[in-house]
């Protein structure tokens, strides 16, 4: 992520969740991601539900949505 997090929810992330996050808000499958970063699928899908859960929103579209506010994306 080129944009700097302060003041925003996803100053929380960890620095991996921060890695499958990004990859997310490309649109790239958990498959790839876990591909990319060497890691299984059930791995990147934990990540992925740890954001989710983080974020306080239920799917990829609301996250998405909360990244552009943030101008993460």
């Amino acid at each position: 992520m080129t944009k700097n997090l302060n003041n925003s929810p996803f100053e929380i992330l960890s620095r991996r969740e921060r890695e499958v996050l990004d990859l997310i808000l490309q649109g790239v499958q958990v498959k790839d991601i876990g591909a990319t970063l060497e890691v299984k699928s059930n791995t990147v899908s934990t990540f992925k539900k740890q954001i989710l859960n983080k974020m306080k929103v239920t799917n990829s579209i609301n996250l998405y949505k909360l990244a552009q506010e943030y101008e993460i994306v």
